[in-house]
């Protein structure tokens, strides 16, 4: 992150809170880009700059348009993705591709999505689901394929960028003027080659879901009027990269081949070349900057102190950790990211440090800190620090990676940096990263980090894990059918609850561990696999005589240890698990589409049904699995994707569609 250029104030006993938001926030928007990885071809081992570079070279090498083909069977983001993915799985089985292949494949593929070559008709796909499509290409063929997040960029130059970005931008003025003329992506195609400024049907879909996404200014700000640059020198390309003709926008969307629907183009020509006013970097900076600013907000509400501090589990951890082990904190210099209230602050004066500086990015809560600590005697008077043998408190506002240059403290001058970090599913809110951001520049070698480490779990939770029960009777009536439309809206998105101990029905599997001494914001986004087994039942009831056991879903949970690495005089576990007291993140709760049959017989002799494993005619010994999480695209919010397979006793697997959660 860049260093403030307006460095936000200290905050001392004298200072009032002016509170503005701007003020503070208006420095160090500017980050630095990352460097482009290169990206590798389809079908050989050439590595270009940019994915139009690899899909101009596909076209010309290796007579594969890629970019026509996405065009001329509609494919979804997904489908691209599952293309890719299965494009290189090919490839490295028969390690040789031949244009005969080439032309094959993409025959195949416009058949499949019912695209005559001749025609451009579209009509059903008699042949059922073709193997390209199966879900498991979702995932990574080669490790960190740079291709993988770049495909639906349409130009990786500054000037195409802002170009396509003034198309989008248009695109979504359309929608919201009510101008979108189609809602299937099946019935209509776009007749302009790909890569001419056009969006295609399922392309608005997706500008709908970023949009709805966005802050309300954001939205106004987009649907205002705006100059838009459409530049002589910046040429469009076709799909295989050659330069198109200039003879103005695409006019018309085919629709069924029968009728012509006029579409007017949001595109200026060349004749009111301007500036470029908008573009969706820089709505994407500013959608960031207003999360940031709701994000500190919320937590400028009394209310979710007071349950933190109210958390017991969550407040008698830290005040262990800290105050009792003096031989850690005495002397110490301290860090508190993230103080809210400064609880953590003022447990570390209490155990002896001889400075602590207090940070929290929302200018409220660091002006209610330092009042606290001043009520509290433990504020440092910046006038007179001798007046005051308790004050060692010093309180900074403003977001940590914009602080570099005005900390008072130098860099690698902190003994020992404390946060309370974790959100819902652990990784909820992204704050992680800003502690590793204070812990990389002002940790010094071998400082300790409170807490340490983090461990995430899962299980599988039964019946009493969903509303199910609950609907059931009420009262004596059956209100079953509201109870299974919750169910199916629980498979859409986490819930946050408190899961019973009694309702874990499986073994736990960890899933993902991280060492907060020396791990990296990266490490945040990962895959793992898990297999779960059915626990002994603990009752004698139905289940035992069914033999069969139905498991619902996952439950996911999270322990950060203060390990005896750091905390050698008391060492102490904060655990958010199902079998421990609640605390304020109670579980995250990842309901199935398909409850799975789970039991501890085994097989009968006969043969089982693939399709049938984990019904109730044959329940499953296992459920196996992948669970993928990952920072997503709106800030701050995290995405789960989950495989699951139903695996019998000897060993016939009964694999379900990917599930996608965010939080």
């Amino acid at each position: 992150m860049a260093a403030s250029k307006l460095p936000p104030p200290e905050i001392d006993s004298d200072e009032e809170d002016n509170g503005d938001w701007e003020e503070w926030q208006a420095a160090g928007q500017e980050e630095e880009g990352d460097e482009d990885e290169a990206m590798k071809c389809l079908f050989c081992n050439a590595e270009l700059p940019t994915s139009r570079d690899v899909f101009q070279h596909c076209s010309e090498v290796h007579f594969f348009d890629f970019l026509k083909l996405r065009a001329d069977a509609g494919l979804d983001f997904y489908d691209t993705l599952r293309l890719i993915n299965f494009i290189r799985s090919k490839v490295a089985e028969t390690e040789a591709w031949s244009a005969e292949s080439s032309l094959e494949l993409q025959q195949s593929i416009r058949e499949d999505a019912g695209v005559s070559m001749v025609t451009k008709s579209k009509g059903p796909n008699p042949s059922g689901t073709p193997a390209w499509k199966d879900d498991k290409f979702l995932t990574p063929f080669l490790k960190n394929d740079s291709l993988l997040y770049s495909f639906d960029d349409e130009g990786d130059d500054d000037d195409v960028e802002e170009f396509n970005a003034a198309d989008k931008t248009s695109a979504l003025r359309d929608l919201l003027e009510g101008n979108s003329h189609s809602e299937s992506s099946n019935s209509t195609e776009m007749k302009a080659p790909a890569g001419t400024g056009n969006v295609g049907t399922s392309e608005l879909a997706d500008l709908t879901k970023f949009f709805q996404s966005l802050g309300e200014d954001i939205r106004e700000e987009l649907v205002s009027p705006v100059d838009v640059s459409s530049t002589s020198d910046v040429p469009s390309y076709s799909s295989s990269g050659a330069p198109l003709q200039d003879d103005g926008p695409p006019d018309a969307i085919a629709v069924d081949d029968q009728k012509e629907i006029e579409l007017e183009s949001k595109l200026p020509n060349k004749k009111n070349k301007k500036d470029l006013k908008v573009t969706f970097a820089e709505v994407a900076k500013r959608e960031a900057r207003n999360v940031n600013k709701d994000y500190f907000g919320s937590y400028s509400a009394f209310g979710i102190h007071r349950e933190m501090l109210s958390d017991k589990v969550r407040t008698d951890a830290y005040r262990d950790a800290i105050v009792a082990n003096p031989t850690l904190l005495k002397n110490a210099v301290v860090m508190d990211v993230g103080c809210g209230t400064g609880i953590l602050s003022l447990f570390a004066a209490q155990a002896g440090a001889s400075k602590v500086i207090a940070i929290d990015g929302s200018s409220k809560m660091a002006s209610v800190a330092t009042q606290i600590a001043k009520a509290n005697g433990y504020l440092k008077d910046a006038t007179n620090p001798e007046s005051n043998s308790k004050g060692v408190i010093t309180v900074v506002s403003g977001m940590i990676e914009e602080l570099d240059e005005t900390m008072p403290v130098e860099a690698g001058g902190v003994d020992v940096l404390v946060s309370e970090w974790m959100g819902y599913c652990l990784l909820f809110e992204s704050m992680l990263p800003s502690v590793l951001h204070a812990r990389d520049r002002w940790l010094k070698r071998g400082g300790a980090i409170l807490p340490d480490s983090a461990q995430m779990y899962l299980a599988g939770f039964g019946k009493g894990g969903t509303s199910l029960a609950f609907w059931e009777n009420v009262y004596g009536f059956d209100m079953k059918c509201v109870g299974e439309e919750v169910v199916r809206d629980a498979t859409q998105a986490p819930i946050i609850d408190v899961i019973d101990s009694k309702d874990v029905i499986t073994t736990s599997s960890l899933i993902q561990s991280f060492d907060l001494a020396t791990m990296v914001a990266d490490d945040t986004d990962f895959t793992a696999q898990f297999k779960l087994e059915l626990l002994p039942p603990r009752d004698h009831s139905s289940e035992e005589l069914s033999n069969v056991t139905w498991c619902h879903g996952l439950v996911v949970w999270f322990d950060t240890p203060f390990s005896e690495r750091f905390c050698k005089d008391k060492p102490v576990m904060l655990t958010t698990s199902p079998y421990s007291p609640r605390t304020h993140w109670s579980q995250t709760i990842l309901t199935f589409k398909v409850p799975i049959a789970l039991s501890r017989k085994h097989d009968s002799s006969e043969k089982v049904d693939k399709g049938k494993v984990g019904a109730e005619d044959f329940p499953a010994a296992a459920i196996a699995g992948r669970i993928s999480i990952a920072r997503s695209h709106r800030h701050r919010s995290i995405d789960i994707s989950l495989e699951t397979s139903a695996v019998s006793s000897s060993n016939v697997v009964r694999t379900w569609p990917v599930q996608m959660f965010d939080i």
